[in-house]
């Protein structure tokens, strides 16, 4: 992981216990750098960039509600430090993550303080392309696919000016999605497959990594490249499985071999695959636990068990 891109390092501190709690973060251990940070608190004051990582070791181990209660403490800690920018970047991933939720109030009003925010500095930074990624996904719901792939272009530029891969992985994988919805299948592979060299060489944060993952595995297998979905996938499963106590991705990385074993007619193995994304997915990802469920029925279709299905 390239801390480049990860919240910019306090200097050290005098707290072993919050030393300590960095570490872990810096190891990816999860739910063990979630909890000593909390324990941090409780002797001493955490900086902006360390509330940021709370809110980060929380999202990673599926305590949606609280990354997003830790992740507004970050915002109002930057923005009382003079840091806007990094305010603006915590108010995008709020606004980001509520309408992954399909809370739209608060999703539009997190977005709108974020771009009242850059509205006050005229310089140039990788925030602004940020802010455009959500006016794509707006413009692609309302049926403007060029519209959409240009204002993800100007993104995607943005993010290379800036030196800012993340954005620039998820401006270029916008632009691989608009070509296939377009029906233009070869130029949005080439698209998506230069976004996963970013994404398996390590370049992007852990949070982009694994939405990139996610979100290009479905998008090759709505086009039937399987070859690619089963590519990504086995990627996917190899970083998974290097974050044991990782939530956030682990049962949607599940429910795609599930669905891979299915198309090869691995049916027992399919089942098994699903219902172990259920069982990490559970009461922390709803999609992913109702594509799990989803999946076992379709297996159960498949093989003629119809009540079970």
């Amino acid at each position: 992981m390239n801390q480049a891109r990860q919240p910019k390092r306090a200097v050290a501190s005098k707290s072993p216990a919050l030393d300590r709690a960095r570490d872990l973060y810096d190891r990816r251990a999860w739910a063990d750098a979630y909890q000593a940070f909390l324990r941090a608190e409780q002797e001493t004051v955490l900086t902006a960039e360390d509330i940021e990582l709370l809110a980060l070791s929380a999202c990673m181990t599926g305590r949606g509600q609280d990354y997003l209660h830790a992740l507004e403490r970050a915002y109002h800690a930057y923005d009382d430090a003079g840091q806007p920018l990094r305010a603006v970047r915590c108010a995008f991933w709020l606004g980001f993550h509520l309408l992954m939720r399909d809370e739209m109030g608060r999703a539009s009003g997190w977005l709108a303080r974020a771009q009242r925010l850059l509205d006050r500095d005229a310089r140039e930074c990788a925030e602004r392309g940020y802010l455009l990624l959500p006016v794509v996904e707006q413009r692609l719901g309302s049926g403007d696919c060029e519209g959409a792939y240009h204002i993800a272009a100007e993104a995607a530029a943005i993010g290379e000016r800036c030196g800012d891969a993340d954005l620039v992985a998820s401006a270029r994988h916008q632009q691989g999605r608009i070509r296939l919805q377009q029906g233009q299948v070869a130029a949005g592979l080439a698209l998506l497959d230069e976004t996963m060299l970013a994404v398996t060489a390590g370049e992007l944060s852990t949070l982009v990594t694994g939405l990139m993952f996610c979100s290009v595995i479905a998008a090759c297998q709505e086009v039937f490249a399987l070859d690619r979905s089963r590519e990504w996938i086995a990627a996917m499963t190899r970083w998974c499985d290097g974050q044991p106590d990782m939530v956030a991705f682990a049962g949607v990385c599940q429910v795609h071999r599930a669905e891979i074993m299915q198309l090869h007619g691995a049916w027992p193995d399919a089942i098994a695959a699903a219902q172990r994304a259920c069982v990490r997915s559970q009461g922390i990802d709803r999609r992913a636990t109702a594509a799990a469920y989803y999946q076992q029925a379709e297996v159960h279709r498949l093989t003629g068990a119809f009540a079970a299905a």
